[in-house]
């Protein structure tokens, strides 16, 4: 047998060596991708919201990277559920619907009705609520006749969120009782904590009806489940059996549960939401009790909460704010690059027709020259259009920077000139509040402008010489004006109005 000469031999033995090593670091991206959306799974399950959204931007990036569309729609559906959380609805929807057209999604329903049920989230959230219903409709027919565990994990989860939200008991039942039978479907070791909300539901629909007996039964199903899987978490249902005996005047037991579950919260959850909750039922216990020396402390607990609560969410928005701007420069960037490249090809059109006109004309000796000319001509043109251009864009950016320091620094100073010159940088924003609102005073106004430049509550509060507490009922107020909900953020609302050029 004739042997194959050295040369091919080291050819074909580089050529392994090299798809060997594209397929190790291929397999070693994976890894990496699958580890950061492990990591913004388990911060959205203790409500670390911008934990998750950073950590699936960093898996979004490597999967947009190697082209991976399993991964790259799975961290965008965790990026969209982080805002969603944070209380950017409009941010999260943008990065839903940009998923829809996404062919991996058609070839996976049950991805897909992921995204339609936490579309159906968001749509309820902005008051949409036929919208909503239609997409937990359309999640539902995805999941027809498809009994994989994410599947009926999915259906448990959209029945339970239906039964919060029905206008009678017979409905909220009915709705209930399909969630038990997807959570039959379960293996119970591994769900057990869906099993736990479904009796706390329980517990607490048959509470409001009056019905006390049935509510305890079902709140102590829920502790019993946390105690079978040796569970330590157990502030939810402690916190149940207090607000159970608080409903029932037994004021001394629910203060025993409320100190139980606060004591387990701080050791197992971070959540400064839950600590607000338990510091406010406490301090009302107190207060039933007659000592209203504790009554006060928990007061301070939950207020200095309260405080930290938002002061974490002004800052967690404004930085996902930051990234979404971030994404948006990059998107324009390779916009600005797909343009130059237009234009690049455009000018080597141009010399290729210019070569073949020139060779069809070259007994043409005069006639070439002319079209020499013109072309070059032509090129110069275009060049001169684009350095124009670069040119007017960078001293518009120039012009709207300086506006916009000297501005801020005026709010700073609280001058009396700053809402004159504020009209003159944003000579809608006046025009635009008072049509959406008219008879703002001028106080009123000067707010706006504040709250429309990113200040929060504490510097608007330091820079006008008044209290936090004033500037929050003010901006109250102005939201009760404005007719916003309690999610929407009253900044990103106003430069939306301003905007809006119709």
């Amino acid at each position: 047998m004739e042997k194959l000469p050295t040369f091919f031999k080291s050819s074909i033995l580089l050529l392994i060596i090299l798809f060997s090593n594209l397929a190790i670091c291929q397999d070693k991206h994976l890894q990496e991708i699958d580890n950061l959306l492990l990591k913004a799974d388990n911060f959205n399950k203790k409500f670390q919201d911008i934990d998750e959204l950073k950590t699936a931007k960093s898996a979004h990036i490597l999967a947009e990277k190697i082209g991976d569309d399993k991964r790259k729609v799975t961290s965008s559906y965790y990026i969209a559920r982080s805002l969603f959380n944070l209380g950017l609805q409009k941010e999260s929807l943008s990065y839903v619907e940009r998923m829809d057209s996404e062919k991996y999604l058609s070839k996976n329903p049950v991805q897909k009705a992921l995204f339609e049920e936490l579309k159906a989230y968001l749509y309820r959230s902005l008051n949409l609520n036929s919208q909503s219903k239609k997409e937990f409709k359309t999640a539902f027919s995805l999941l027809e006749n498809n009994n994989s565990e994410e599947a009926v994990e999915i259906r448990s989860r959209i029945y339970a969120n239906l039964a919060q939200n029905t206008p009678n008991t017979d409905s909220t039942l009915i709705y209930l009782n399909l969630q038990k039978q997807e959570l039959k479907k379960l293996p119970e070791n591994k769900h057990y904590l869906a099993f736990c909300e479904h009796y706390n539901y329980l517990g607490n629909m048959y509470l409001q009806e009056k019905k006390s007996d049935s509510a305890l039964y079902y709140y102590k199903k829920s502790y019993q489940f946390k105690q079978k899987y040796k569970d330590p978490v157990l502030y939810e249902q402690y916190y149940m059996f207090g607000f159970y005996y608080q409903e029932g005047k037994q004021y001394n037991k629910a203060l025993e549960y409320y100190l139980k579950a606060y004591e387990n919260m701080r050791k197992y959850t971070s959540d400064l939401r839950y600590f607000s909750n338990i510091y406010a039922q406490i301090s009302f216990l107190y207060k039933q009790l007659g000592d209203y020396k504790k009554q006060k402390e928990y007061e301070n607990l939950k207020k200095q909460t309260d405080d930290k609560i938002l002061e974490e969410q002004n800052r967690n928005i404004e930085y996902a704010l930051y990234m979404i701007l971030k994404d948006k420069e990059k998107e324009l960037e390779k916009s600005e690059n797909k343009k130059y490249a237009w234009i690049t090809g455009g000018i080597l059109l141009l010399i290729i027709i210019f070569i073949v006109v020139f060779n069809i004309l070259r007994k043409n000796l005069k006639h070439k020259e002319t079209l020499i000319t013109e072309v070059h001509s032509t090129l110069q043109e275009k060049e001169e259009i684009i350095s124009q251009k670069t040119v007017e864009t960078e001293e518009l950016q120039l012009k709207v920077n300086d506006a916009y320091h000297e501005v801020t620094e005026l709010a700073k100073k609280n001058d009396p000139s700053f809402y004159f010159r504020f009209q003159e940088v944003y000579p809608d924003f006046h025009k635009k509040l008072m049509e959406f609102s008219p008879g703002l005073r001028t106080s009123e106004l000067i707010l706006c402008a504040y709250t429309f430049l990113g200040f929060n509550i504490k510097d608007i509060a330091d820079y006008t010489f008044k209290s936090v507490n004033t500037i929050r009922n003010r901006k109250q107020n102005l939201r009760k004006k404005f007719g916003l909900s309690g999610e929407q953020d009253m900044g990103i609302w106003l430069r939306n109005l301003i905007d809006n050029k119709s």
